[in-house]
């Protein structure tokens, strides 16, 4: 794909970094942080073993793939892929469907042939992985909303033009976050699950184990955020995240606008108000 469309891998490897942004903003504050080097087209060393992690970045890199190339489709980038009219047979008489369907099957159909390998499957692993791989995929499908235009005289929707688009990909990862916290554990001899669930083969090891922390903490630039708090609000456990070696609080005062007011006319007016949070960070 990458030499015989380079500008449909473009956007599929775009998607995939995407979505790999999206693993780090959701898995911020647990144990595994999404940290790993690269994407799973470099073969990260957790894809080396069936955690419920490896499957949870399977599944996000395939989703990423896919809706990167259904966007892309949408926008008229790719002269592979086009909007297709498609009609929902259960709607009524005076719905049409049409519109842009954002080139979802095009996309899905990319993401396998960019990320499924080529060959037998048929060791536990890589069944496990093909399994995720298209449990991200269909993560995009039963994410899609549906978006509608109304016709008529006054706009009295007497007839309505809809089509399906995928949801941003902050919603297709929220989505594969809760199949993460509900994967099931498989037995090796026969790794089958629903095509949507994502399932693990082992349990994933203590990270604060001395060699996977070491390996944890050689991936990050900057030191692991463990808490953040406010007034009212409070996210993230430095106790589990930190291994025992403590942590340290910084503390931030950040300006935003607030009790805004519209005036007429046509004029916001805003005060300026202070936040206070506070920060910690591990000890290395």
């Amino acid at each position: 794909m990458c030499r015989l469309q380079p500008p449909l891998a473009v956007v599929a490897y775009e998607g995939i970094l995407d979505a790999m942004q999206h693993c780090k903003d959701q898995m911020r504050f647990q144990t595994w942080d999404c940290s790993q080097p690269g994407t799973i087209l470099h073969e990260p060393t957790i894809l080396r073993y069936g955690y419920r992690e490896s499957a949870y970045l399977l599944a996000m890199s395939s989703a990423g793939a896919a809706w990167g190339v259904a966007t892309a489709c949408a926008q008229g980038w790719l002269d592979e892929c086009r909007c297709v009219q498609t009609k929902d047979p259960k709607a009524p008489d005076n719905w049409e469907w049409g519109g842009c369907s954002y080139g979802v099957q095009f996309g899905i159909a990319a993401s396998r042939k960019l990320l499924t390998r080529t060959g037998s499957s048929r060791s536990p692993l890589r069944r496990v992985e093909k399994h995720n791989l298209k449990a991200g995929r269909l993560a995009v499908k039963k994410t899609l909303i549906s978006s509608c235009k109304c016709h008529g005289v006054s706009g009295s929707c007497q007839q309505k033009t809809c089509w399906k688009k995928t949801s941003d990909m902050k919603a297709i990862s929220e989505y594969l976050t809760e199949k993460y916290k509900r994967a099931k554990r498989v037995l090796i001899e026969n790794p089958k699950m629903k095509n949507a669930e994502l399932i693990y083969l082992e349990p994933t090891p203590d990270s604060c184990a001395p060699q996977l922390e070491y390996q944890m903490q050689q991936r990050r630039s900057l030191p692991r955020i463990c808490n953040w708090r406010n007034e009212t609000h409070s996210e993230g456990d430095c106790s589990t995240l930190c291994c025992g070696k403590g942590y340290k609080v910084s503390h931030e005062v950040i300006s935003y606008k607030c009790d805004c007011k519209f005036v007429w006319c046509c004029k916001l007016e805003c005060s300026d108000c202070l936040q206070h949070r506070w920060v910690s960070t591990c000890n290395t």
